[in-house]
């Protein structure tokens, strides 16, 4: 399947989608996130406070990223993940997600976008800078970094 196929939405997911996209993709990342929420309560979470951007297969959810845009006064958004399905990886869709968060930002009046990794997750570290990302804070002491995306 080619990119061209892929359909990005803002979408408000139901609960029960983020979280059996999440516990799917649980191994996907750097530290399980299972190890450090729970899942369904942050699944919830996430329905309240955060737009989801998603990537969809015809009808199959092939990436997600959630991301919080109401630090108004600040004018600053962060994502809170951003996780495309294995076999859909290596197709830049992951960059396009970006570029959808970073659009939506400039057009909602947001100048920033943030993101926070873990400080040892170089593969990460390295997406977010190839597609502009800059080093804000680095805490190795506390295991994370935050990057931030100036929006233009």
């Amino acid at each position: 399947m080619s990119s061209q196929e892929v359909k990005f939405e803002i979408k408000e997911l139901s609960v029960l989608e983020i979280s059996d996209f999440f516990k799917v993709h649980d191994n996907d990342y750097f530290e399980k996130l299972s190890d450090r929420v729970n899942i369904n309560e942050y699944s919830e979470k996430l329905l309240e406070s955060s737009i989801q951007f998603t990537l969809w297969d015809n009808v199959n959810l092939i990436g997600l990223s959630p991301c919080y845009f109401n630090n108004v006064e600040e004018k600053v958004g962060y994502i809170s993940s951003l996780t495309i399905k294995e076999g859909f990886r290596g197709r830049k869709l992951g960059s396009k997600l970006i570029a959808r968060i970073s659009e939506y930002a400039k057009e909602h009046g947001f100048n920033v976008v943030m993101v926070k990794i873990h400080y040892l997750n170089e593969m990460s570290h390295q997406f977010y800078k190839k597609n502009g990302f800059t080093d804000f804070i680095a805490d190795k002491e506390n295991a994370f970094r935050l990057l931030r995306l100036e929006v233009e």
